[in-house]
C-alpha cells in the first residue's frame, strides 16, 4: 500500500513493529516504506535513522530485549512528530477552507482533529 498522505497509517506500521519485535522479524517492505514516507516528512532527523537501525538488526547481532528497548525510547519521538506534521496539515487546510469554504475540506479538518485528539492521549506500551 503507498503511503502518500498517511502518517498515521505509516505511526500504526511503526508502532506495530515495536510491539511485535520480539515475535517476528519486524524489518518488512511495510516497514521500509512507512519509515522512508515519514523521514521526509517529520522534523527531528535523528529519529528514522536510529528506529531503522535498530528495527534492521538481524539474528546474528539481535538482542530482541535491547532491540525492543531502543524502539520504545524512540517511538513517542516519532508519534510526537506526527502529531506535529497533523498540527501543520490542519493549518494549512483551516487557511483552504478560509478561503474556499469548500467543505470537503472541513471534512478533512474535523478528520484530523479527532486524530489528533486521539495522539494527545500518552502513548502507552502494551506488550504482545
Amino acid at each position: 500500500m503507498l503511503l502518500r498522505d498517511h502518517p498515521l497509517h505509516a505511526l500504526a506500521i511503526l508502532e506495530a513493529a515495536t510491539l511485535e519485535c520480539k515475535q517476528r522479524d519486524i524489518y518488512t517492505p511495510e516497514v521500509r516504506e512507512a519509515l522512508d514516507f515519514l523521514h521526509s516528512h517529520i522534523g527531528r532527523e535523528w529519529l528514522i535513522p536510529q528506529f531503522r537501525y535498530h528495527a534492521q538488526l538481524n539474528e546474528v547481532d539481535l538482542d530482541i530485549e535491547a532491540q525492543q528497548q531502543a524502539l520504545r525510547a524512540i517511538f513517542p519521538g516519532i508519534r510526537e512528530s506526527v502529531k506535529d506534521l497533523l498540527g501543520k496539515q490542519m493549518d494549512a487546510l483551516a487557511r483552504q477552507f478560509t478561503g474556499t469554504h469548500d467543505m470537503k475540506v472541513k471534512v478533512e479538518i474535523d478528520r484530523l482533529s479527532s486524530e489528533l485528539v486521539k495522539l494527545d492521549r500518552p502513548w502507552v506500551f502494551v506488550a504482545r
